[in-house]
C-alpha cells in the first residue's frame, strides 16, 4: 500500500479538476460563431424555399397568360352569347352605332299611341296624351327614351322637343317617323367618349297629307361610356324603362346639327 505524504499539496489536483470542467462548461454554451452560422444556415433555406415559391408562380402565371380568354358566356335563360374582354370606357362601334340609332328612333319617332308593354296593348294601342315638358309635350315614348340622355341635357333636349312636336300627334291627326339614311362609324374624341355623325329625315305624316312632307334630320351626337346598370330581379313600370334604355352603358350629352359641308 502506498501512503501519501502528510505534507501533500492537493491544491494542484483541485486545480486541475476545476479546469477541466471549466472546459466542459465552454464546450456545452455555443460560442457567437456558431450561433451565427445556424442563422446564416437557416437564412439561405428560407431563401431557397422563397425562390422555390416565386418559380411556382411565374409557372401559374405563364400558364394563365397563354391560357385563350373565355369569349362565351350562358345566360340564365340558357342562351349563349359571344362575348370579348373590354375595359370599363370602352364599347365596340357596332354598339355604339346600335345605340345612337336605337335611342333616337325612340325619341323622334312619334305614332300617337302609347309604347305597347303586353300582347293585348300592341293589338290595341291606346292614346299617347304626351308628358308635359316645360309649357308643350313630348310623346311618351321620347319622354322614356330620355333616360339615355346625361341628366345635364335631358332636361334642355326634353324643352326643346316638346315646342318642335307637332299638336296633332296627340289626337291621332299627325304621325312622325325618323328614318335613318347614314350612320357613320363613331370617332373617338377621348377616352370613353365618341362622335357619330348621322344622316337620316323626319317623315310627316298627316291626314290630309298621306304622302308625307320629309324634313331633314343630319346630327353629330356625342356619346359617352357610364356604368351599366345592374337591374333587380323584379322591375316594373319606368324603373323597367330606365334599365332598358342604360343597358348599353352609354348616355348621349350633346346633338348638334351637322354642316353641309360635313356630309
Amino acid at each position: 500500500m502506498t501512503l501519501m505524504p502528510e505534507n501533500f499539496d492537493y491544491s494542484h489536483e483541485e486545480s486541475a479538476e476545476d479546469k477541466r470542467l471549466r472546459f466542459l462548461e465552454r464546450q456545452a454554451q455555443p460560442s457567437k460563431k456558431d450561433v451565427f452560422a445556424l442563422f446564416t444556415v437557416a437564412t439561405f433555406a428560407l431563401l431557397l424555399i422563397n425562390l422555390f415559391g416565386l418559380f411556382l408562380l411565374y409557372g401559374n402565371y405563364s400558364n394563365l397568360v397563354r391560357k385563350k380568354t373565355p369569349t362565351l358566356v350562358q345566360l340564365e335563360t340558357g342562351k349563349s352569347i359571344t362575348v370579348a374582354p373590354l375595359g370599363s370606357d370602352e364599347r365596340t362601334p357596332k354598339v355604339v352605332q346600335k345605340f345612337v340609332v336605337d335611342t333616337l328612333t325612340l325619341l323622334m319617332n312619334w305614332s300617337g299611341t302609347l309604347p305597347a308593354t303586353t300582347v293585348e296593348e300592341a293589338a290595341n294601342p291606346k292614346p299617347d296624351p304626351g308628358v308635359k315638358a316645360g309649357r308643350s309635350k313630348v310623346s311618351n315614348s321620347a319622354w322614356q327614351a330620355s333616360f339615355a340622355l346625361s341628366e345635364d341635357f335631358r332636361k334642355e333636349f326634353l324643352t326643346t322637343l316638346a315646342t318642335l312636336t307637332p299638336t296633332g300627334v296627340f289626337n291621332g291627326n299627325t304621325q312622325v317617323t325618323l328614318v335613318p339614311l347614314t350612320v357613320q362609324p363613331p370617332q373617338q374624341i377621348a377616352e370613353g367618349k365618341w362622335k357619330v355623325k348621322l344622316v337620316a329625315n323626319l317623315i310627316v305624316f298627316d291626314r290630309r297629307d298621306n304622302l308625307g312632307s320629309v324634313i331633314p334630320f343630319n346630327k353629330e351626337v356625342f356619346v359617352q361610356a357610364v356604368e351599366a346598370p345592374n337591374p333587380p330581379t323584379e322591375t316594373t313600370g319606368i324603373t323597367t324603362v330606365i334599365y332598358a334604355v342604360r343597358a348599353s352603358g352609354l348616355e348621349i350629352t350633346a346633338i348638334r346639327d351637322l354642316e353641309q359641308e360635313d356630309l
